[in-house]
């Protein structure tokens, strides 16, 4: 589908070899993609100072003996892949229902952070065309 949008993307997820997982990593750093779609697997250890963009389709957690809580350090890792070495870069987590809202205000308030929702795609626009200057569209 985001090729048929014009987007160069590929995926990055567990129990590739790890010299195919670095030449995929190494690929987007040359920018020989814009979108790099992986899981978990990338929440730590990667460094690319060009990200300014991450989609979390949900949000990090753990389950113990049935009962759900936030993992916050893979929330941290997740959010830090963008912004890095003093760049801008947004971070956005998407929710599908009030469990997953209430992990996020858990994590919001163990960061003691402000995590302002966006009710649609237009504020993401918005967001990032004021981070990023005027965005031409597609």
């Amino acid at each position: 589908m985001l090729a048929k949008k014009g987007v160069k993307a590929t995926q990055l997820v567990g129990g590739l070899e790890p010299a195919d997982r670095d030449k995929i990593i190494d690929s987007f750093r040359k920018l020989e993609f814009t979108t790099l779609i992986t899981t978990n697997v990338l929440a730590r250890g990667i460094d690319v100072p060009e990200v300014d963009l991450v989609i979390s389709y949900d949000v990090p957690l753990k389950v113990t003996y049935g009962f759900k809580e936030p993992d916050y350090a893979n929330f941290m890792h997740r959010v830090g892949r963008t912004g890095r070495y003093g760049t801008d870069g947004l971070a956005v987590t998407l929710i599908s229902d009030e469990t997953e809202a209430d992990l996020m205000d858990q994590i919001a308030d163990h960061y003691k952070i402000e995590i302002p929702e966006l009710k649609n795609f237009s504020q993401l626009y918005e967001q990032y065309e004021e981070m990023r200057g005027k965005v031409e569209n597609n």
